[in-house]
């Protein structure tokens, strides 16, 4: 894999986590993929939805469950969005949420992008 894409990967999820994975667990890997692009648009829908919707304890929860995702797989820039977003929810900030959501769905479609290519037969 040229440097360049090893470069981006890390920005989009942690490379350390992601080449242990990889070379140790290819198996569990591609499954934690496949489940993840099966599970999450549907929460980030759901998200999306509540914010739409102005219900914050709805948003702070969709928010809070795809960050465990996130930082469970060393996501950390879209576990970081989603914490940053948790924070704004809390404080009602509801005209900050579309921006904290864009940066949440930006994130997240890096993730699936970076997942979808590894899933890929080459």
């Amino acid at each position: 894999m040229p440097i360049h894409e090893e470069a981006a990967q890390a920005a989009v999820i942690n490379a350390v986590w992601l080449e242990r994975m990889r070379s140790a667990k290819p198996r569990l890997l591609r499954e934690l993929f496949t489940m993840f692009l099966a599970d999450e648009p549907k929460r980030l829908a759901a998200l999306a939805e509540a914010v739409a919707l102005g219900d914050m304890e709805q948003a702070r929860y969709h928010a809070h469950s795809l960050k465990g995702a996130a930082a469970t797989m060393g996501m950390e820039r879209l576990r970081d969005a989603c914490k940053a977003f948790e924070l704004l929810a809390a404080q009602d900030s509801v005209a900050e949420l579309a921006a904290g959501l864009d940066a949440i769905r930006a994130e997240a479609e890096a993730v699936y992008d970076l997942m979808r290519r590894d899933l890929s037969p080459e």
